[in-house]
């Protein structure tokens, strides 16, 4: 009769190259995972996380045969120390391009703040309620980024990754974080920067509206001057919002060619 040591023993025989294919394969899952949780298109909340986690399976899946040469050679590392290190590279690079949309996300609350109609908040694509401006500019630049196909070049960043940053590499966490402190800093001038016309707006509406409450204490000014303000503001953003989702969308580009 079979004893359990021997049972065991034949038992890891049989499976043995099958564990040696699935932990790499995993290694490869943790990183593709949080970068697909956190990407723009791929991350929005209107995706099933079930979804999210089939397309990082497949992906792992095609890619392993590209990079099993580079796997072999991580079989003395420990499945703790490569999933850390992989789950950092898919957190940084997913987050990196995060903060893109959280880019449009702040736009549209700077606008709405202008034009008086930050109260107006509603359910957007985000997790936490916008403002409608807000989830107006970021579906806007998400569906924007679907119809050039960037959704597919995301996968590619993903796959030159594993080439820049090898499987089972650490980051440098000062160097990452320097380039994220980097990105938002870039990030907010240009929302600063695209917001400015609205801001300016408002300037001169309030400046006027200073005037005529000094030469007629008796009218309510904001009751005639909120209107018109608002629909200039809105008119303005008409014009404008071509030009600051090409904006956006540039420097969408740009953060994908640094994190590739």
């Amino acid at each position: 009769m079979m004893g359990g040591g021997e049972f065991l023993a034949q038992l890891a025989e049989a499976f043995g190259p099958l564990i040696e294919m699935v932990w790499p394969i995993f290694g490869l899952f943790a990183r593709l995972s949080l970068f697909f949780m956190l990407v723009p298109v791929f991350g929005e909340r209107a995706i099933l996380p079930r979804f999210r986690i089939a397309v990082a399976g497949m992906t792992a899946f095609m890619l392993y045969p590209i990079l099993q040469d580079d796997l072999a050679l991580l079989r003395d590392q420990g499945i703790l120390t490569l999933v850390a290190s992989e789950a950092m590279t898919g957190f940084v690079m997913g987050f990196a391009l995060r903060l893109a949309v959280h880019g449009l996300q702040i736009l549209g609350m700077i606008v709405s703040q202008s034009l008086s109609l930050s109260q107006v908040l509603g359910e957007g694509i985000a997790t936490e309620p916008n403002t409608t401006i807000s989830t107006l500019l970021m579906l806007t630049g998400v569906t924007l980024l679907v119809s050039m196909d960037l959704h597919i070049e995301l996968i590619g960043v993903i796959a030159n990754s594993f080439t820049d940053i090898p499987v089972g590499t650490m980051l440098d966490l000062q160097v990452s974080a320097n380039w994220l402190t980097e990105l938002t800093v870039a990030l907010l001038r240009m929302c600063l920067s695209l917001a400015l016309p609205f801001v300016i707006l408002n300037f001169v509406y309030n400046l006027i509206l200073g005037f005529l409450n000094r030469a007629m204490p008796q009218l309510l000014v904001s009751f005639v001057g909120l209107p018109g303000m608002t629909m200039s503001g809105l008119f303005l953003l008409v014009i404008c919002a071509s030009a600051m989702l090409v904006a956006w969308v540039d420097m969408f580009l740009a953060i994908m060619a640094e994190a590739s």
